[in-house]
């Protein structure tokens, strides 16, 4: 009567286990790709090319965001001392030319935890059975730009002092903002 017994379904999944496996390309962690959708179904629609920088950005942005556990904390800290501090060589700073802002301090206290706690800046290596740990302290920082947000790179944060820093963040916020950044000003992060 049209009806699906026990036996069909035996059937059809033992047909499917003896036929090869068709090969599927996974993106990240075994997940698959996103079917396509028709979206001009559900009304009109514009189709704008992707910007160099998000062509090659977001196939990184989705492996990261696939394969790193993402999670928040929030702490509190007093500050009190590093914002005076701060407020002690601003006039300093504008003589340089240099803007000094709060993420020139977390950014230079991120680079000494990565180095007293180098478990937080290892890797998996490709085999999954053992940990790099990597002894350089290149961060990335976050920039908005018209074109959305991107993340350039400051290699050896360690190395560097306040002033330095300062005008590293500087130099690659504008070139962000301006679209003139290199495919190496946005890799090797930690």
């Amino acid at each position: 009567k049209g009806r699906i017994v026990k036996e069909d379904v035996r059937s059809f999944v033992k047909e499917r286990l003896g036929q090869p496996a068709a090969a599927t390309t996974a993106s990240g962690a075994g997940i698959p790709p996103i079917p396509a959708v028709d979206f001009e179904k559900f009304g009109p629609v514009d189709l704008q090319p992707l910007s160099r920088i998000q062509r090659v950005s977001g196939p990184h942005l989705h492996r990261a965001w696939l394969n790193i556990p993402h999670v928040t904390h929030h702490d509190e800290t007093d500050v009190t001392d590093v914002e005076a501090f701060r407020q002690s060589i601003k006039a300093d700073a504008a003589t340089r030319g240099v803007r000094i802002t709060m993420l020139a301090f977390v950014t230079k206290a991120l680079a000494a935890a990565l180095r007293d706690f180098p478990i937080f800046n290892a890797s998996l290596s490709p085999d999954g059975e053992s940990l790099v740990l990597k002894r350089y302290f290149h961060v990335g920082i976050a920039v908005d730009t018209p074109n959305g947000l991107v993340v350039p790179v400051i290699r050896d944060v360690n190395q560097l002092g306040i002033f330095e820093l300062a005008e590293k963040m500087a130099d690659v916020s504008e070139r962000a903002r301006d679209g003139r950044l290199k495919a190496d000003d946005l890799r090797g992060g930690c």
